[in-house]
């Protein structure tokens, strides 16, 4: 089992350095970051594996900073203030990492870029005599990676690394992407990849556990969900932020738009769900959890229904803010209308929303016909 060594006081100032990148480097870069500019992208990067944001979950001997999932959620939503492709890169590229074996962790070198690809529901992926096929659409953060780490859906989630090289292996821009772009999607196209032994402590083809990942396919799947909902509330917060600042020095009739009465019940209601927002990684969902060597137990339904409740209220919120700023709102310099876009795909990712309420609800049948209590 992972022991923690990190302090409160090194955590907290780990948290800082992630808001000091989103205020002065990620917002300062949105306009690059948001066109998928390698350079910017790139730039980005480099100063968040300077400060170990790349691998907060993995140990010292990896070249970590060993956060706690709890600290990376909270990192996450402040990196997402300034820009939620950026943050959603970093939720990739650890959650992919913590799948992996230390033999593989020890071939990845310092500063690599890696990204989880959840095979979801729509996906042809399949698995025959250990190799991969198949096409997956929409990849997020996947164009530009060193590796990938895909996920397989089904009662026992297994999780396959593949170098992003690998032959039989093919990457195209995804040009469909319209939101999230500093986390660049791809087209992929596997063929007969070989991948005899599934990371993420997933078993083997042939039923033996031939991996020792920190984390298991299903966690992984979870953490992805807690880590999209903790983006989409910096995203909210952001949007909230930008709204109220031009409401304030928009005037309008001769006084600030904010004393208008549409205006300031928009404003409102962006503050209600702000305020109410889920705290992703605080609570429980039923009683469905399963824990990894990393001390995660993430409570699969609570996942689900976290990225529901923050996903939705963070498009909720982006569209408020962009009809504050009225018709300048649908202009790109402004910057909104991004956040508009990029809560939309936290919403659609890693699954669109009405198939994580089919997936919830089943749980929760699945759980009545048991005779789990009612949580």
């Amino acid at each position: 089992m992972s022991t923690q060594t990190t302090t409160s006081g090194e955590r907290a100032a780990l948290l800082a350095m992630a808001r000091d990148l989103a205020r002065h480097e990620l917002l300062a870069r949105s306009v690059d970051l948001d066109r998928g500019d390698r350079e910017a992208i790139a730039e980005c990067w480099r100063s968040l594996v300077g400060v170990g944001l790349d691998r907060a979950l993995l140990g010292e001997r990896h070249g970590g900073v060993e956060l706690s999932v709890r600290d990376l959620l909270a990192a996450l939503e402040e990196l997402a203030v300034g820009d939620g492709g950026i943050a959603m890169c970093v939720l990739l590229c650890n959650t992919a990492l913590a799948t992996l074996t230390d033999e593989q962790l020890s071939e990845i070198p310092w500063g690599a870029r890696w990204a989880l690809v959840p095979a979801t529901s729509g996906t042809e992926v399949t698995v025959s005599d250990g190799a991969l096929d198949g096409r997956i659409e929409c990849a997020l953060g996947a164009l530009g990676a060193h590796g990938l780490v895909v996920i397989l859906d089904g009662p026992e989630p297994a999780a396959f690394a593949i170098d992003a090289g690998a032959a039989g292996s093919r990457l195209e821009r995804d040009v469909t992407q319209m939101g999230l772009r500093a986390a660049p999607a791809a087209l992929i196209e596997l063929a007969d990849i070989d991948c005899p032994c599934p990371a993420g402590r997933a078993p083997a083809l042939d039923g033996s556990d031939c991996s020792n990942g920190m984390m298991s396919a299903a966690n992984a799947r979870a953490l992805l969900r807690a880590g999209t909902a903790a983006i989409a509330n910096g995203i909210a917060r952001r949007a909230h932020e930008m709204a109220l600042e031009y409401a304030h020095a928009r005037q309008q009739g001769g006084v600030a738009i904010i004393e208008h009465d549409a205006v300031s019940d928009m404003l409102s209601a962006m503050a209600v769900r702000l305020a109410c927002r889920p705290e992703v990684g605080a609570g429980r969902f039923g009683s469905d959890m399963t824990a990894d060597p990393l001390g995660l137990a993430i409570d699969q339904k609570y996942a689900l229904a976290v990225k529901i409740a923050a996903t939705d209220a963070a498009v909720a919120t982006t569209t408020d803010a962009v009809q504050v700023f009225g018709g300048t709102g649908y202009m790109v310099e402004t910057g909104v209308e991004k956040l508009m876009r990029d809560a939309k795909y936290c919403q659609l990712f890693p699954e669109p929303n009405w198939v994580a309420h089919d997936e919830l609800m089943r749980s929760e049948r699945a759980g009545l016909r048991s005779g789990e209590p009612e949580q």
